[in-house]
């Protein structure tokens, strides 16, 4: 029982350090021994394995607002007004 209860403590631990160095894992900005530590972590933990795929997702997506940029509605609906007749 007290194993038990000890690991899991452990993987809280580990769930709460992996959550805050998130970012720093995908910024690339982690030592090795810390990036290992998180990836373990992720690879047994449903959850962790969830927000980090949510927030690499976050990141591309946001990264390629910059890349094009998109009209706006506004601008698709004079651009129609300006063409009729």
């Amino acid at each position: 029982m007290i194993s038990r209860l000890l690991k899991r403590r452990r993987f809280m631990r580990e769930h709460d350090w992996t959550h805050a160095h998130l970012s720093e894992y995908l910024d690339e900005q982690l030592d090795p021994d810390e990036h290992r530590r998180l990836e373990e972590h992720v690879s047994m933990c449903p959850q962790c394995r969830r927000v980090l795929a949510t927030l690499r997702r976050t990141v591309e997506s946001l990264m390629g607002l910059g890349e094009q940029p998109q009209p706006s509605i506004a601008d698709g609906v004079i651009q129609r007004l300006r063409s009729e007749p």
